[in-house]
């Protein structure tokens, strides 16, 4: 317990905003705020409002992102008015003065800024004035960091930072179908729930698949068989703003499993690596490292690099690698090889690419092939007419326990041979096309080096080392 104590104590330095971050997030969203009053032409009531965590005084050192709500009340609000009459409008003034401004679309369009140390996302919604009025999932933050701030105690402030820092170094934070995780408020919710970091994670430890997470039950009454009936979902926390919603519904098995073994093993042996590894930027000199250990552990690496025809909706494209990446999987899997482990990495502008490693890294040219049980003439006679004095094999032979095989040649012995058949069969689809197949550790590792993108790095020694943090 004291070495827990210990660890989680120093690390909260490290993680907690300096007076002087939330000093310069508060005066850029001031400048913001008055751009937007005196740029905006809309005969409608607007506010401008800062939400997420800096809003909610949770936000990490280092990570101050701003997302800053324009909140329209118009009965009739719709996608194409936004963008035409809002988002464009202010766009064509935002880019005059910050150069990084960029037009991005999710639900709706909206507006990012990069400055640099402090990102800014300039969102327009619906301004609702109940919970019932919400007409999309953005309509709905306001509400959100109200209840955050009605129930988040000062002090329990560091420790939504603590469980923050633990699911980045886990790979597991963000809500966006890149990530598959937790949301910020999500993360805020478990807080509420169980008090404090640790408490957090001696309860996720003991999660199964379908776990049933009830923050408010002043709010919210359950029924949970009903609730996983309803949302089939690994996990399910109702959102006590609105109890219809799965709050944890973007949260993917894997990310649960991952998040419920990591939990395990920070309570036995915790280090403040495991807490601080997801806001440390990657070492170059990782790629060596890793590329040696997977020629230890006999390992092959392959991939498919993929083109893209410009800047894409990340959610899209995100979606469009995760699916092209699980049907690889199973190519591979199908044939005999076992994918120990894969990534995906975009800089979701030109290219993406998918990376797996692969044992054995060649199968033996002949696969044991079963017949059909006696009995079954048809299949039986078929099967001795396929392969009775075939090329490609031996047999058919019988079993000391009277079961029917044949040794046949395999098509496929090495895993690249399988990436390059799928490759050659994938159509083209929202402007995505395959470059080239990385063939194996060599091509995989000299193209993370090529690339030298930082998020590339950590994805990449993620993959080759099964690291968990």
């Amino acid at each position: 317990m004291e070495e827990l104590e210990r660890v989680v104590k120093e690390s909260i330095e490290e993680l907690r905003p300096r007076d002087e971050e939330r000093l310069e997030a508060v005066r850029i969203f001031e400048d913001i705020e008055r751009l937007i009053e005196d740029s905006l032409r809309i005969q409608y009531d607007f506010t401008i409002e800062l939400h997420g965590s800096v809003a909610k005084g949770t936000e990490l050192r280092g990570a101050m992102d701003l997302d800053v709500f324009l909140l329209i009340r118009y009965d009739e609000i719709s996608r194409e008015w936004l963008e035409s009459s809002v988002v464009r409008p202010l766009f064509k003034v935002l880019r005059g003065l910050y150069p990084g401004a960029k037009l991005k679309y999710a639900t709706h369009p909206y507006i990012h800024v990069d400055l640099g140390k402090y990102e800014v996302d300039i969102v327009p919604a619906y301004w609702a004035r109940d919970v019932s009025e919400v007409r999309t999932a953005v309509d709905r933050t306001p509400f959100h960091t109200r209840y955050v701030l009605s129930r988040l105690v000062e002090e329990a402030r560091d420790e939504v930072r603590l469980l923050k820092a633990f699911f980045k170094s886990v790979g597991v934070y963000g809500a966006e179908i890149k990530v598959e995780g937790f949301s910020g408020y999500l993360t805020e919710l478990l807080v509420i729930k169980y008090g404090s970091f640790l408490d957090a994670l001696r309860n996720i430890a003991r999660w199964r698949f379908g776990e049933v997470v009830n923050v408010d039950e002043s709010v919210v009454r359950i029924d949970r068989e009903r609730l996983r009936k309803v949302f089939k979902a690994p996990l399910i926390v109702p959102d006590p703003v609105d109890p219809r919603r799965n709050a944890a519904s973007a949260v993917s098995a894997e990310s649960l499993a991952r998040a419920v073994l990591a939990s395990a093993i920070f309570l036995q042996r915790p280090s403040k690596e495991m807490l601080l590894s997801g806001v440390e930027s990657p070492r170059f000199d990782d790629v060596e490292s890793s590329c040696k250990l997977v020629v230890e552990s006999e390992r092959e690496a392959v991939g498919l690099l993929l083109g893209l025809p410009g800047e894409v909706v990340p959610d899209v494209l995100w979606g469009k690698l995760r699916s092209i990446a699980k049907s690889l999987v199973n190519s591979l899997e199908r044939v005999g090889f076992t994918v120990v482990s894969y990534s995906m990495w975009s800089d979701e502008l030109s290219e993406a690419v998918i990376m797996m490693t692969v044992i054995p890294k060649e199968l033996p040219r002949f696969e044991v092939h079963v017949g059909p049980p006696l009995g079954r003439v048809n299949d039986i006679e078929s099967f001795a007419s396929k392969y009775y004095s075939s090329s490609r094999g031996l047999g058919p032979y019988v079993s000391l326990s009277g079961r029917i095989f044949t040794l046949r040649e395999r098509k496929y012995t090495r895993p690249h041979q399988v990436v390059e058949e799928y490759a050659a069969s994938l159509k083209p689809g929202g402007g995505i096309s395959v470059l080239r197949v990385l063939r194996g550790l060599g091509e995989v590792c000299e193209y993370v080096k090529s690339r030298g993108a930082a998020e590339l790095l950590a994805t990449f020694r993620r993959m080759v080392k099964l690291e968990l943090f």
